[in-house]
């Protein structure tokens, strides 16, 4: 493990000052490896607060932190976690690492900035860094008749309830991937399959999520403001960090993953979903057609009022009644 791994993983592990000396007992490093990695990780972007003759304290100041995010894991919880400067994309670098059988499953892959990041029908998704959360789990998948849409709104529940537990907020789901804030997008959801060519079957299944977290508006163009949304607001009065709310999603998604497939969550779906009893168009292929939507079924399909059932589609406009 690297000087500067070691000493960031102590300064993160307490909040009150340490000196160079007792990092240097500690790791049992010389005084001089200390200031260097200390300087190293500063000149990197990590906050660590220096006090002449008292020493060294980390700040979360939403700079990624794996030490911070496994601290506020569910204790059950043992994940690999992969943290990146920069990618084109979360989802792209999980299909890369899924050929890799020396990495144990499920793998989390969290990067601070995404330069091709994407959403469904692979629309571009804007990832300025240090300030959204753009991050994949891959997982083995030894379902048979894996329910993409299922674990897509499982996804979205894991969201509303981190963003419900963190903040003072009720969100809502716009179906089938988005989740919003004040009738605003703050979140996306993209589930992807992994196929095995030997046996024919969906082998791995990545799960991406893109959240515009300490996100300004003013990284988005003038045209996306009536629909895209941000929780910069919201942290302006409180204390969570990327590093908390990326730990609490992960609590919140491992605990429906476990039995999702049940779809015992899809209750608390509907009930955050604001597309029941409306009057909407839908989009599928090229393909647009209105409709009144009478409920969700237990797949996570929409159901219209015409008895029609869908399982891919957007909605691109609901009515006000």
């Amino acid at each position: 493990m690297k000087t500067t791994t070691r000493v960031l993983e102590l300064l993160s592990s307490t909040s009150t000052y340490l000196s160079g000396q007792q990092i240097a007992d500690q790791l049992q490093l010389s005084r001089t490896a200390v200031w260097k990695a200390i300087k190293a990780l500063q000149d990197k972007g990590y906050a660590i607060k220096s006090k002449a003759h008292v020493g060294y304290c980390y700040v979360d100041d939403n700079t990624l932190n794996e030490t911070l995010i496994k601290q506020n894991l569910n204790n059950s919880l043992d994940l690999d976690i992969l943290l990146y400067d920069s990618l084109p994309s979360t989802n792209l670098k999980a299909k890369e690492l899924s050929l890799d059988p020396t990495l144990k499953r499920p793998v989390v892959l969290i990067a601070d900035q995404q330069t091709a990041g994407y959403g469904r029908y692979q629309r571009s998704f804007l990832s300025p860094k240090k300030t959204g959360i753009y991050l994949s789990i891959l997982l083995d998948n030894d379902q048979v008749d894996f329910d993409p849409g299922l674990l897509t709104t499982a996804t979205a529940i894991a969201v509303t309830r981190t963003l419900e537990k963190l903040f003072p907020i009720t969100p809502s789901i716009k179906w089938v991937n988005d989740v919003l804030v004040d009738g605003k997008k703050i979140c996306g959801i993209l589930t992807e399959g992994i196929a095995d060519l030997e046996t024919q079957t969906l082998s791995q299944i990545v799960i991406g999520t893109g959240i515009n977290f300490a996100t300004p508006m003013t990284a988005f163009p003038p045209k996306l403001h009536q629909r895209i949304g941000s929780l910069a607001p919201y942290l302006a009065k409180t204390s969570v960090s990327r590093n908390q709310f990326i730990a609490e999603y992960l609590n919140q998604f491992f605990d429906i993953y476990q039995n999702y497939a049940t779809g015992n969550f899809m209750p608390e779906y509907r009930a955050h979903c604001e597309l029941i009893g409306k009057q909407v168009t839908i989009e599928q292929g090229q393909k647009q057609f209105n409709a009144k939507v009478s409920d969700i079924n237990d797949h996570g399909a929409l159901v219209l009022a015409d008895g029609r059932i869908l399982s891919s589609g957007e909605i691109t406009k609901i009515r006000k009644e």
